[in-house]
């Protein structure tokens, strides 16, 4: 599969593991639903840090936090904004079912291709728990969702040990991971089709989730 992640991949961005035409779509639309200039980012599952290019110049003042379980991944990050002289990121390696940070911490939560590598549903739950705990009231989560209703995927995912022996993919609907969300006082600001213009079929479904603004901050905290 790499000369095929190698041959839908920007020039500059080849050789990294997360590199196509899909995935940096996603980074493309992510960079424009964070719509604050000074703001704390977490990226969760930041893998070589690709969220992070381009946002420099736009934002300046954005300071971002990634974490990521692969030590290698974290290594190439770190090297490559160091580098450029950047002091407004940090890397660490810290899993998404439990973040090492406080409640309410950050403007923006967000988790791109990194859910379809859980095999578990639970694995990803926890996740958007954590993400919601750590995010500000007036903040928001950002992930994306490999659509389990587009056939593709689906098929694609259910013969990956066909042509990847090493992986696990697991495909969801966008409707089961937001009732998770929902129950903690949040509501689907956007949603962003990719692959698709139809949201129910599309391959990839981008969504941006805040907290209720009708909800007093004490009921929300009651629901933890």
């Amino acid at each position: 599969m790499a000369w095929v992640r190698s041959l839908l991949s920007r020039p500059d961005e080849r050789g990294n593991l997360t590199s196509d035409l899909f995935r940096l779509k996603i980074r493309e639309r992510v960079r424009q639903l964070i719509t604050k200039n000074r703001a704390l980012l977490l990226d969760i599952g930041c893998g070589e840090g690709l969220l992070y290019e381009k946002i420099a110049t736009s934002k300046r003042e954005l300071c971002m936090f990634g974490i990521d379980a692969d030590h290698e991944s974290l290594h190439i990050a770190k090297s490559r904004f160091h580098q450029k002289s950047t002091n407004n990121r940090s890397f660490l390696q810290a899993i998404a079912q439990k973040l090492p940070f406080r409640d309410s911490s950050f403007d923006f939560v967000v988790c791109i291709n990194t859910f379809y590598n859980f095999s578990r549903k639970e694995d990803v739950l926890l996740a958007l728990n954590e993400m919601a705990r750590v995010c500000k009231r007036n903040g928001f989560i950002i992930f994306d969702v490999r659509n389990k209703l587009n056939p593709l995927v689906y098929l694609g995912f259910k013969w990956v040990w066909v042509y990847d022996t090493h992986v696990t993919l697991r495909a969801y609907s966008l409707k089961e991971l937001t009732t998770a969300l929902v129950s903690r006082g949040m509501v689907v600001k956007e949603i962003v089709p990719i692959g698709f213009p139809l949201t129910l079929f599309a391959p990839i479904i981008l969504v941006k989730i805040g907290f209720s603004h009708c909800m007093k901050r004490e009921e929300v905290e009651s629901i933890d």
